[in-house]
Protein backbone atom coordinates (compact mmCIF):
# COMPACT_ATOMS: atom_id res chain seq x y z
CA UNK A 1 0.00 0.00 0.00
CA UNK A 2 1.37 3.73 -0.77
CA UNK A 3 2.36 5.68 1.49
CA UNK A 4 -0.03 8.87 1.92
CA UNK A 5 3.57 10.68 2.30
CA UNK A 6 5.42 9.04 -0.49
CA UNK A 7 7.42 11.29 -3.08
CA UNK A 8 7.99 13.76 -0.09
CA UNK A 9 11.96 13.46 0.12
CA UNK A 10 11.39 13.68 -3.98
CA UNK A 11 9.61 16.88 -3.60
CA UNK A 12 11.59 18.43 -0.80
CA UNK A 13 14.72 18.32 -2.46
CA UNK A 14 12.73 19.75 -5.66
CA UNK A 15 11.82 22.65 -3.62
CA UNK A 16 15.63 23.19 -2.24
CA UNK A 17 17.26 22.92 -5.47
CA UNK A 18 14.39 25.58 -6.91
CA UNK A 19 14.09 27.91 -4.01
CA UNK A 20 17.91 27.62 -2.81
CA UNK A 21 18.36 31.61 -3.66
CA UNK A 22 15.91 33.77 -1.49
CA UNK A 23 16.38 30.97 1.47
CA UNK A 24 19.97 31.72 1.27
CA UNK A 25 19.36 35.55 0.68
CA UNK A 26 17.47 35.40 4.17
CA UNK A 27 19.58 33.63 6.39
CA UNK A 28 22.78 35.28 5.14
CA UNK A 29 21.08 38.53 5.38
CA UNK A 30 19.47 38.42 8.87
CA UNK A 31 22.69 36.40 9.98
CA UNK A 32 25.03 39.24 8.71
CA UNK A 33 22.67 41.72 10.05
CA UNK A 34 22.40 40.43 13.25
CA UNK A 35 26.50 40.36 13.57
CA UNK A 36 26.66 43.58 12.81
CA UNK A 37 24.03 44.96 15.14
CA UNK A 38 25.64 42.82 17.79
CA UNK A 39 29.62 44.16 17.20
CA UNK A 40 28.24 47.70 17.00
CA UNK A 41 26.58 47.04 20.60
CA UNK A 42 29.84 45.25 21.79
CA UNK A 43 31.72 48.49 20.90
CA UNK A 44 29.13 51.30 22.16
CA UNK A 45 28.61 49.50 25.88
CA UNK A 46 32.14 47.94 26.81
CA UNK A 47 31.50 48.53 30.35
CA UNK A 48 29.33 47.50 33.06
CA UNK A 49 28.72 51.15 33.73
CA UNK A 50 27.66 51.71 30.00
CA UNK A 51 25.67 48.34 30.48
CA UNK A 52 23.64 50.10 33.37
CA UNK A 53 22.99 53.17 31.46
CA UNK A 54 20.89 51.30 28.90
CA UNK A 55 19.53 49.26 30.54
CA UNK A 56 17.98 52.72 32.89
CA UNK A 57 17.43 54.80 29.79
CA UNK A 58 16.48 53.51 26.44
CA UNK A 59 15.22 49.76 27.69
CA UNK A 60 11.66 50.26 27.83
CA UNK A 61 11.13 53.34 25.52
CA UNK A 62 9.82 51.24 22.74
CA UNK A 63 8.14 48.22 23.92
CA UNK A 64 5.29 48.15 21.56
CA UNK A 65 7.85 47.34 18.80
CA UNK A 66 10.54 45.31 20.76
CA UNK A 67 8.77 43.65 23.32
CA UNK A 68 9.31 43.29 27.04
CA UNK A 69 12.87 42.12 26.68
CA UNK A 70 14.57 40.70 29.78
CA UNK A 71 18.11 41.01 31.27
CA UNK A 72 18.57 44.38 29.60
CA UNK A 73 21.88 44.70 32.44
CA UNK A 74 23.48 42.78 30.07
CA UNK A 75 25.19 42.68 26.55
CA UNK A 76 22.86 39.71 25.42
CA UNK A 77 19.81 41.96 26.35
CA UNK A 78 20.92 44.56 24.71
CA UNK A 79 21.32 42.70 21.56
CA UNK A 80 18.34 40.91 21.61
CA UNK A 81 16.04 44.49 22.47
CA UNK A 82 18.03 45.95 19.36
CA UNK A 83 17.55 43.53 17.09
CA UNK A 84 14.08 42.50 18.24
CA UNK A 85 12.00 44.93 15.70
CA UNK A 86 13.63 43.30 12.85
CA UNK A 87 12.42 39.56 13.89
CA UNK A 88 9.03 40.95 14.90
CA UNK A 89 8.88 42.01 11.30
CA UNK A 90 10.80 39.76 9.57
CA UNK A 91 10.56 36.43 10.86
CA UNK A 92 6.57 36.41 10.03
CA UNK A 93 7.63 37.92 6.70
CA UNK A 94 10.08 35.33 5.30
CA UNK A 95 8.00 32.44 7.13
CA UNK A 96 5.55 33.68 4.35
CA UNK A 97 7.52 34.38 1.42
CA UNK A 98 8.74 31.24 1.42
CA UNK A 99 6.25 28.75 2.57
CA UNK A 100 3.68 30.27 -0.09
CA UNK A 101 6.51 29.69 -2.80
CA UNK A 102 6.86 26.01 -1.81
CA UNK A 103 3.45 25.29 -1.43
CA UNK A 104 0.26 27.61 -3.50
CA UNK A 105 2.51 29.36 -5.58
CA UNK A 106 3.77 25.73 -7.12
CA UNK A 107 0.12 24.77 -7.25
CA UNK A 108 -1.04 28.05 -9.10
CA UNK A 109 1.66 26.93 -11.83
CA UNK A 110 0.52 23.50 -12.41
CA UNK A 111 3.60 21.48 -11.20
CA UNK A 112 2.15 20.26 -7.99
CA UNK A 113 -0.64 18.76 -9.86
CA UNK A 114 1.94 17.11 -12.78
CA UNK A 115 3.66 15.76 -9.94
CA UNK A 116 0.68 14.24 -8.44
CA UNK A 117 0.23 12.57 -11.67
CA UNK A 118 2.69 10.40 -11.41
CA UNK A 119 4.12 8.66 -8.04
CA UNK A 120 3.52 11.60 -5.47
CA UNK A 121 1.07 10.86 -2.15
CA UNK A 122 -1.67 13.97 -1.95
CA UNK A 123 0.53 14.65 1.10
CA UNK A 124 3.20 15.19 -0.48
CA UNK A 125 3.65 18.75 -1.29
CA UNK A 126 2.78 20.52 2.11
CA UNK A 127 5.14 17.75 3.53
CA UNK A 128 7.69 18.75 1.62
CA UNK A 129 6.98 22.53 1.98
CA UNK A 130 7.10 21.99 5.89
CA UNK A 131 10.07 20.05 6.17
CA UNK A 132 11.99 22.69 3.94
CA UNK A 133 10.92 25.55 5.45
CA UNK A 134 11.28 24.36 9.25
CA UNK A 135 14.91 23.34 7.96
CA UNK A 136 15.57 26.67 6.31
CA UNK A 137 14.48 28.11 9.93
CA UNK A 138 17.08 25.92 11.84
CA UNK A 139 19.98 27.22 9.54
CA UNK A 140 18.73 30.44 10.42
CA UNK A 141 18.92 29.49 13.64
CA UNK A 142 22.67 27.59 13.18
CA UNK A 143 23.27 31.16 11.54
CA UNK A 144 22.94 33.52 14.25
CA UNK A 145 24.28 31.01 17.01
CA UNK A 146 27.83 30.96 14.85
CA UNK A 147 27.39 34.70 15.05
CA UNK A 148 27.00 34.99 18.44
CA UNK A 149 30.74 33.47 19.17
CA UNK A 150 31.56 37.01 18.03
CA UNK A 151 29.94 38.16 21.43
CA UNK A 152 30.92 38.43 24.71
CA UNK A 153 27.36 36.97 25.49
CA UNK A 154 25.66 34.59 28.16
CA UNK A 155 26.30 30.96 25.90
CA UNK A 156 23.11 28.99 27.35
CA UNK A 157 20.97 32.50 26.54
CA UNK A 158 22.41 32.49 23.27
CA UNK A 159 21.26 28.72 22.54
CA UNK A 160 17.82 29.67 24.05
CA UNK A 161 17.54 33.16 22.20
CA UNK A 162 18.26 31.59 18.29
CA UNK A 163 16.17 28.36 19.60
CA UNK A 164 13.08 30.99 20.01
CA UNK A 165 13.37 32.81 16.86
CA UNK A 166 13.54 29.54 14.93
CA UNK A 167 10.50 27.87 16.87
CA UNK A 168 8.46 31.24 16.07
CA UNK A 169 9.23 31.20 12.69
CA UNK A 170 8.28 27.65 12.24
CA UNK A 171 4.58 29.03 13.87
CA UNK A 172 4.65 31.23 11.21
CA UNK A 173 5.50 29.28 8.59
CA UNK A 174 3.01 26.08 9.61
CA UNK A 175 0.15 28.70 10.08
CA UNK A 176 0.59 30.15 6.74
CA UNK A 177 0.28 26.30 5.09
CA UNK A 178 -3.03 26.00 6.90
CA UNK A 179 -3.32 29.20 5.13
CA UNK A 180 -2.07 27.82 1.74
CA UNK A 181 -5.04 25.01 1.87
CA UNK A 182 -7.74 27.63 2.63
CA UNK A 183 -7.86 29.95 0.48
CA UNK A 184 -6.54 29.66 -3.66
CA UNK A 185 -4.67 32.21 -4.54
CA UNK A 186 -1.09 32.93 -3.30
CA UNK A 187 -1.69 36.47 -3.12
CA UNK A 188 -4.92 36.18 -1.09
CA UNK A 189 -2.50 33.84 1.28
CA UNK A 190 -0.08 36.94 1.32
CA UNK A 191 -2.95 39.48 2.48
CA UNK A 192 -4.05 37.32 4.91
CA UNK A 193 -0.56 36.10 6.34
CA UNK A 194 0.23 39.37 6.48
CA UNK A 195 -2.69 40.22 8.14
CA UNK A 196 -1.99 37.89 11.14
CA UNK A 197 1.30 38.80 11.77
CA UNK A 198 -0.11 42.15 12.00
CA UNK A 199 -2.07 41.11 14.25
CA UNK A 200 0.23 39.19 16.76
CA UNK A 201 2.72 42.02 16.42
CA UNK A 202 -0.36 44.49 17.94
CA UNK A 203 -1.28 42.13 20.77
CA UNK A 204 1.95 41.33 21.69
CA UNK A 205 2.77 45.33 21.93
CA UNK A 206 -0.45 45.64 24.04
CA UNK A 207 0.32 42.81 26.26
CA UNK A 208 3.99 43.92 26.51
CA UNK A 209 3.25 47.68 27.03
CA UNK A 210 0.10 47.36 29.28
CA UNK A 211 1.91 44.12 31.45
CA UNK A 212 -1.31 41.81 30.72
CA UNK A 213 -1.87 38.71 29.88
CA UNK A 214 -2.36 39.14 26.31
CA UNK A 215 1.53 38.55 25.55
CA UNK A 216 0.68 34.87 25.60
CA UNK A 217 -2.08 35.22 22.45
CA UNK A 218 0.97 36.14 20.30
CA UNK A 219 4.32 33.87 19.15
CA UNK A 220 6.16 37.13 19.50
CA UNK A 221 4.83 37.39 22.84
CA UNK A 222 6.47 33.60 23.18
CA UNK A 223 9.74 34.72 22.04
CA UNK A 224 9.89 37.33 24.49
CA UNK A 225 8.38 35.48 27.28
CA UNK A 226 11.22 32.94 26.72
CA UNK A 227 14.16 35.57 28.53
CA UNK A 228 17.01 33.90 27.55
CA UNK A 229 19.39 36.28 29.04
CA UNK A 230 17.59 37.10 32.04
CA UNK A 231 15.73 34.52 34.05
CA UNK A 232 15.19 32.08 31.25
CA UNK A 233 11.98 29.88 30.69
CA UNK A 234 11.54 27.16 28.36
CA UNK A 235 7.91 26.91 28.93
CA UNK A 236 6.91 29.23 25.94
CA UNK A 237 9.93 27.78 23.52
CA UNK A 238 7.80 24.36 24.40
CA UNK A 239 4.63 26.09 23.36
CA UNK A 240 5.74 27.63 20.02
CA UNK A 241 7.37 24.28 18.81
CA UNK A 242 3.86 22.68 20.10
CA UNK A 243 1.65 25.28 18.49
CA UNK A 244 4.19 24.96 15.14
CA UNK A 245 3.25 20.97 15.01
CA UNK A 246 -0.33 21.27 15.39
CA UNK A 247 -0.96 23.88 12.72
CA UNK A 248 1.87 21.68 10.46
CA UNK A 249 -0.54 18.91 11.19
CA UNK A 250 -3.79 20.83 10.60
CA UNK A 251 -2.18 21.54 7.02
CA UNK A 252 -1.61 17.80 6.05
CA UNK A 253 -5.18 17.32 7.25
CA UNK A 254 -6.93 20.43 5.11
CA UNK A 255 -4.18 18.99 2.41
CA UNK A 256 -6.00 15.30 1.91
CA UNK A 257 -9.60 16.95 1.88
CA UNK A 258 -9.71 19.56 -0.95
CA UNK A 259 -9.02 19.25 -4.85
CA UNK A 260 -6.32 20.35 -5.90
CA UNK A 261 -5.98 24.27 -7.39
CA UNK A 262 -8.49 25.07 -5.12
CA UNK A 263 -8.39 25.84 -1.15
CA UNK A 264 -11.14 24.97 1.26
CA UNK A 265 -12.98 28.35 0.40
CA UNK A 266 -14.27 27.93 -3.29
CA UNK A 267 -13.28 30.69 -5.31
CA UNK A 268 -16.45 30.47 -7.38
CA UNK A 269 -16.78 31.14 -11.11
CA UNK A 270 -18.30 34.31 -11.53
CA UNK A 271 -20.67 35.63 -13.65
CA UNK A 272 -20.66 34.32 -16.95
CA UNK A 273 -20.02 37.80 -18.55
CA UNK A 274 -17.58 40.68 -17.30
CA UNK A 275 -19.11 44.05 -17.02
CA UNK A 276 -18.35 46.78 -19.46
CA UNK A 277 -15.85 48.31 -16.05
CA UNK A 278 -13.77 44.97 -15.87
CA UNK A 279 -13.67 44.47 -19.20
CA UNK A 280 -11.80 47.58 -19.15
CA UNK A 281 -8.20 47.42 -18.73
CA UNK A 282 -8.17 49.90 -15.75
CA UNK A 283 -11.03 48.01 -14.68
CA UNK A 284 -9.45 44.06 -15.01
CA UNK A 285 -6.37 45.55 -13.05
CA UNK A 286 -8.58 46.89 -10.06
CA UNK A 287 -10.46 43.83 -9.44
CA UNK A 288 -7.17 41.50 -9.63
CA UNK A 289 -5.84 43.87 -6.57
CA UNK A 290 -8.69 44.94 -5.18
CA UNK A 291 -8.76 42.24 -2.16
CA UNK A 292 -5.06 42.41 -1.32
CA UNK A 293 -5.50 46.62 -1.23
CA UNK A 294 -8.57 46.18 0.92
CA UNK A 295 -6.64 43.58 2.98
CA UNK A 296 -3.59 46.31 3.34
CA UNK A 297 -5.53 48.90 4.28
CA UNK A 298 -7.60 47.56 6.96
CA UNK A 299 -4.77 45.80 8.84
CA UNK A 300 -2.33 49.08 7.96
CA UNK A 301 -5.48 51.21 9.75
CA UNK A 302 -5.67 49.02 12.94
CA UNK A 303 -1.84 48.26 13.33
CA UNK A 304 -1.07 52.18 12.95
CA UNK A 305 -4.16 53.13 14.78
CA UNK A 306 -2.90 50.38 18.06
CA UNK A 307 0.23 52.49 18.11
CA UNK A 308 -1.50 55.86 18.12
CA UNK A 309 -3.60 53.99 21.06
CA UNK A 310 -0.29 53.72 22.75
CA UNK A 311 0.99 56.65 22.60
CA UNK A 312 0.67 58.04 25.71
CA UNK A 313 2.89 54.46 27.22
CA UNK A 314 5.52 55.81 24.80
CA UNK A 315 5.50 59.20 25.52
CA UNK A 316 5.43 58.87 29.92
CA UNK A 317 8.54 56.26 29.33
CA UNK A 318 10.32 58.79 27.34
CA UNK A 319 9.34 61.38 29.60
CA UNK A 320 10.09 59.71 32.99
CA UNK A 321 14.00 59.93 32.15
CA UNK A 322 14.90 63.61 32.24
CA UNK A 323 18.40 62.63 30.61
CA UNK A 324 16.91 61.11 27.27
CA UNK A 325 14.00 63.71 27.22
CA UNK A 326 16.78 66.96 27.72
CA UNK A 327 18.88 65.44 25.24
CA UNK A 328 15.51 64.48 22.63
CA UNK A 329 15.23 67.91 23.44
CA UNK A 330 12.57 68.51 25.52
CA UNK A 331 8.23 67.32 25.76
CA UNK A 332 7.70 68.54 22.51
CA UNK A 333 10.42 66.56 20.50
CA UNK A 334 10.37 63.43 22.45
CA UNK A 335 6.89 63.48 20.67
CA UNK A 336 8.05 64.33 17.55
CA UNK A 337 10.89 61.99 17.65
CA UNK A 338 8.71 59.08 18.34
CA UNK A 339 5.90 60.39 15.64
CA UNK A 340 9.34 60.33 12.98
CA UNK A 341 9.95 56.79 13.67
CA UNK A 342 6.37 55.58 13.66
CA UNK A 343 5.29 57.69 10.86
CA UNK A 344 7.61 55.86 8.86
CA UNK A 345 6.10 52.34 9.05
CA UNK A 346 3.17 53.90 6.73
CA UNK A 347 5.96 53.88 4.67
CA UNK A 348 7.74 50.60 5.42
CA UNK A 349 3.75 49.33 4.97
CA UNK A 350 3.32 50.82 1.69
CA UNK A 351 5.88 49.77 -0.08
CA UNK A 352 5.45 46.28 0.90
CA UNK A 353 1.65 46.03 -0.54
CA UNK A 354 3.40 48.08 -4.06
CA UNK A 355 6.28 45.18 -3.76
CA UNK A 356 3.66 42.57 -3.03
CA UNK A 357 1.07 43.60 -5.84
CA UNK A 358 3.52 43.96 -8.65
CA UNK A 359 5.74 40.70 -7.89
CA UNK A 360 2.33 39.21 -8.70
CA UNK A 361 2.71 40.40 -12.35
CA UNK A 362 5.63 37.80 -13.05
CA UNK A 363 3.27 35.08 -11.76
CA UNK A 364 0.54 36.47 -14.51
CA UNK A 365 3.35 35.91 -17.04
CA UNK A 366 4.73 32.40 -16.08
CA UNK A 367 1.45 30.98 -15.48
CA UNK A 368 0.54 32.06 -19.35
CA UNK A 369 -2.27 33.99 -18.45
CA UNK A 370 -0.78 37.57 -19.65
CA UNK A 371 -0.39 35.76 -23.35
CA UNK A 372 -3.93 35.00 -23.42
CA UNK A 373 -4.63 38.64 -22.32
CA UNK A 374 -2.15 40.31 -24.76
CA UNK A 375 -3.22 38.05 -28.05
CA UNK A 376 -6.16 40.62 -28.35
CA UNK A 377 -6.27 44.31 -28.77
CA UNK A 378 -4.65 45.33 -25.50
CA UNK A 379 -0.91 46.66 -25.92
CA UNK A 380 1.88 45.31 -23.67
CA UNK A 381 2.39 49.47 -23.16
CA UNK A 382 -1.55 50.02 -21.46
CA UNK A 383 -1.80 46.18 -19.79
CA UNK A 384 2.15 47.03 -17.64
CA UNK A 385 1.08 50.56 -17.27
CA UNK A 386 -2.13 49.96 -16.05
CA UNK A 387 -0.98 47.89 -13.08
CA UNK A 388 1.79 50.45 -12.00
CA UNK A 389 -0.53 52.94 -12.01
CA UNK A 390 -3.19 50.79 -9.48
CA UNK A 391 -0.84 49.88 -7.58
CA UNK A 392 0.54 53.18 -7.00
CA UNK A 393 -3.28 54.41 -6.37
CA UNK A 394 -3.52 51.77 -3.94
CA UNK A 395 -0.66 52.61 -2.18
CA UNK A 396 -1.26 55.76 -1.51
CA UNK A 397 -4.64 55.05 0.07
CA UNK A 398 -2.58 52.62 2.26
CA UNK A 399 -0.24 54.95 3.59
CA UNK A 400 -3.22 57.95 3.75
CA UNK A 401 -5.23 55.43 5.67
CA UNK A 402 -2.24 54.09 7.82
CA UNK A 403 -1.29 58.00 8.80
CA UNK A 404 -4.80 59.36 9.40
CA UNK A 405 -5.37 56.35 11.82
CA UNK A 406 -2.06 56.95 13.53
CA UNK A 407 -2.50 61.06 13.44
CA UNK A 408 -5.93 60.78 14.93
CA UNK A 409 -5.32 58.28 17.85
CA UNK A 410 -1.95 60.02 18.39
CA UNK A 411 -3.69 63.09 18.57
CA UNK A 412 -6.76 61.99 20.81
CA UNK A 413 -4.53 59.86 22.93
CA UNK A 414 -2.19 62.77 23.68
CA UNK A 415 -5.16 65.25 24.24
CA UNK A 416 -3.50 67.53 21.19
CA UNK A 417 -5.52 68.20 18.32
CA UNK A 418 -2.54 70.21 16.34
CA UNK A 419 -0.87 67.01 16.38
CA UNK A 420 -3.31 65.21 13.78
CA UNK A 421 -2.13 67.71 10.61
CA UNK A 422 1.60 67.22 11.31
CA UNK A 423 1.63 63.26 11.45
CA UNK A 424 -1.01 63.30 8.05
CA UNK A 425 1.38 65.46 6.25
CA UNK A 426 4.55 63.66 7.57
CA UNK A 427 2.90 60.22 7.05
CA UNK A 428 2.45 61.65 3.24
CA UNK A 429 5.98 62.91 2.77
CA UNK A 430 6.85 58.96 2.68
CA UNK A 431 4.93 58.30 -0.58
CA UNK A 432 7.78 59.78 -3.08
CA UNK A 433 10.15 56.55 -1.34
CA UNK A 434 6.69 54.06 -1.73
CA UNK A 435 6.86 54.86 -5.60
CA UNK A 436 10.32 54.92 -6.33
CA UNK A 437 10.10 51.04 -5.12
CA UNK A 438 7.33 49.95 -7.51
CA UNK A 439 9.27 51.80 -9.70
CA UNK A 440 11.91 49.65 -9.50
CA UNK A 441 9.78 46.73 -9.18
CA UNK A 442 8.25 47.73 -12.67
CA UNK A 443 12.20 48.36 -14.04
CA UNK A 444 12.90 44.95 -12.74
CA UNK A 445 10.00 43.15 -14.51
CA UNK A 446 10.42 45.09 -17.53
CA UNK A 447 13.73 44.30 -18.17
CA UNK A 448 14.62 41.03 -16.57
CA UNK A 449 11.46 39.43 -14.48
CA UNK A 450 13.66 36.90 -13.39
CA UNK A 451 15.39 39.69 -10.92
CA UNK A 452 12.09 41.23 -10.13
CA UNK A 453 12.70 39.47 -6.61
CA UNK A 454 15.75 42.00 -5.94
CA UNK A 455 13.10 44.72 -5.21
CA UNK A 456 12.52 42.98 -1.92
CA UNK A 457 15.95 43.04 -1.00
CA UNK A 458 16.37 46.55 -1.74
CA UNK A 459 13.54 47.11 0.35
CA UNK A 460 14.78 45.17 3.10
CA UNK A 461 17.89 46.85 3.18
CA UNK A 462 16.45 50.39 3.10
CA UNK A 463 14.24 49.46 6.16
CA UNK A 464 17.24 48.10 7.86
CA UNK A 465 19.50 51.40 7.24
CA UNK A 466 16.15 53.54 8.13
CA UNK A 467 15.93 51.30 11.57
CA UNK A 468 18.54 50.28 12.65
CA UNK A 469 20.88 53.39 11.51
CA UNK A 470 21.65 54.93 14.79
CA UNK A 471 22.51 51.56 16.01
CA UNK A 472 24.65 50.47 13.22
CA UNK A 473 26.08 54.13 13.70
CA UNK A 474 25.39 55.38 10.15
CA UNK A 475 25.79 58.56 8.98
CA UNK A 476 23.31 60.81 8.07
CA UNK A 477 24.32 60.99 4.60
CA UNK A 478 24.76 57.15 4.81
CA UNK A 479 20.70 57.20 5.76
CA UNK A 480 20.00 59.15 3.32
CA UNK A 481 21.14 56.06 0.86
CA UNK A 482 17.79 54.50 2.12
CA UNK A 483 14.23 56.00 -0.06
CA UNK A 484 12.84 56.43 3.28
CA UNK A 485 15.54 58.61 4.84
CA UNK A 486 15.67 60.05 1.84
CA UNK A 487 12.42 62.17 2.03
CA UNK A 488 13.91 63.84 5.28
CA UNK A 489 12.71 63.55 9.19
CA UNK A 490 9.12 64.71 9.65
CA UNK A 491 7.79 66.09 12.13
CA UNK A 492 11.02 66.18 14.03
CA UNK A 493 12.81 67.42 10.95
CA UNK A 494 12.26 68.96 7.97
CA UNK A 495 11.55 67.54 4.69
CA UNK A 496 14.39 67.30 2.05
CA UNK A 497 13.02 68.61 -1.55
CA UNK A 498 16.29 67.81 -3.04
CA UNK A 499 16.00 64.15 -1.68
CA UNK A 500 12.25 64.10 -3.14
CA UNK A 501 13.01 65.64 -6.40
CA UNK A 502 15.92 62.80 -6.88
CA UNK A 503 13.59 59.97 -5.74
CA UNK A 504 10.58 61.43 -8.77
CA UNK A 505 13.52 61.54 -10.77
CA UNK A 506 14.42 58.18 -10.53
CA UNK A 507 11.21 57.19 -10.50
CA UNK A 508 10.48 58.20 -13.65
CA UNK A 509 13.57 56.61 -15.23
CA UNK A 510 12.81 53.11 -13.69
CA UNK A 511 9.25 52.98 -14.77
CA UNK A 512 9.77 54.30 -18.61
CA UNK A 513 12.71 52.02 -18.36
CA UNK A 514 10.78 48.93 -17.37
CA UNK A 515 7.46 50.16 -20.00
CA UNK A 516 10.51 50.39 -22.94
CA UNK A 517 11.91 47.31 -21.85
CA UNK A 518 8.28 45.19 -21.67
CA UNK A 519 7.73 46.17 -25.18
CA UNK A 520 10.61 44.60 -26.38
CA UNK A 521 11.51 41.52 -24.99
CA UNK A 522 9.51 38.07 -25.12
CA UNK A 523 6.75 37.42 -23.43
CA UNK A 524 7.30 35.03 -21.60
CA UNK A 525 10.83 35.59 -20.74
CA UNK A 526 11.96 32.09 -19.02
Amino acid sequence: MTSPLTGTGLLARIALRTGWRPAAAWVIGLAVLFLATGVSIVSLYDTPAKLATYSASLGDTMVMLTGRVAGLDTLGGIVMNEFASLVSFGIPIMAIALTVGVTRREEESGRSELMLSARVARLAPVTAALVVVVGIFVLLGLALWAATFALDIDRAGAVLYVASIAATGWVYAAGTAVLAQVFAHSRTVWAVGLAIAGLTLGTRGIGDTRGTALSWVSPLGWHTLVRPFGDPSVGPLLLSVAVAAALGALAMWLAGRRDIGEGMIPTGSGPAHASRWHASRTGAAVHQHLGALISWTIGVVALMGLYGILMTVVVEALESNPDLAVFLGGSGAVVDSVVQMLVAFTGFLGAGFVLQTLGGLRGEETSARLEVELAGERTRLSWLAGHAVVAAVGATMVVAAGSLAFAATTAAALDDPGLFSSIVGAGLWQLPAVLAFAALSVGLFGLAPRLQTLAWVAFVVAVVVTFMGPTLRLTDAQMRFSPFGAVGTPPAGPVDTAGVVVLLAVTAVLVTAGLVGFRRRDVPRT
